[in-house]
């Protein structure tokens, strides 16, 4: 095993066992002994990856941010497209790779492999900013298409709620999603998020 490989390892064991702790204990109840305990690491060894819990944190969530926004736009970009087909046939076809139906499964496959991590970052032992950055960063690429999704024409509520709308609406499935016992598939998901929401904002204009 090569030293890259390695310290790959010894992080993702500092991981597992940071969000392991963090949901039976919560985060301000952990300490880096407990992190280290449970890891069996030496407190050295935390040290040459992290500075200290905070940091483990910020980490991880930086981590999941930067995927989920490169995600999403690609996601943004295929959705306008297809909200520009004037058919709409791109939406059933689920192997087309310009199809939104097939980017948003890759989305909900990233969060379903952290499916454990997201929970416990959202819970009342996570993170209680944690909401607010994942709404950063969906409002960031909604605003960054926003005219392209929302063509000009007679506006059935103002643009701005329209917008909040969405936000709120992505985050309210992404969220009940996650914290299902026995949630829906990928696929599942992704058609009831582009059928229920993304067009029924979509179509608040007319």
């Amino acid at each position: 095993m090569n030293r890259q490989e390695k310290n790959r390892l010894t992080q993702q064991r500092i991981i597992k066992a940071f969000i392991q702790l963090v949901s039976e204990k919560g985060f301000n109840n952990l300490t880096v002994s407990n992190i280290t305990r449970t890891a069996k690491l030496s407190r050295g060894t935390f040290y040459i990856y992290y500075l200290d819990k905070y940091d483990v944190l910020e980490k991880i969530e930086s981590d999941l941010m930067t995927n989920m926004e490169n995600l999403m736009q690609t996601n943004m970009d295929k959705t306008v497209t297809w909200i520009d087909d004037v058919n709409n046939n791109k939406l059933s076809a689920e192997l087309d790779t310009n199809s939104p139906y097939r980017s948003f499964i890759q989305s909900f496959d990233f969060l379903d492999k952290n499916r454990f991590i997201l929970k416990t970052l959202l819970s009342k032992n996570g993170d209680s900013q944690f909401v607010y950055k994942l709404r950063n960063v969906i409002d960031k690429q909604i605003d960054k298409h926003y005219k392209n999704i929302f063509k000009s024409g007679h506006e059935v509520i103002p643009s701005d709620y329209t917008h909040d709308l969405l936000i709120s609406s992505l985050i309210s499935i992404i969220g009940h999603w996650i914290e299902k016992e026995n949630p829906e598939s990928p696929a599942e998901i992704a058609e009831i998020l582009i059928h229920s929401r993304i067009l029924a904002a979509y179509q608040l204009k007319s």
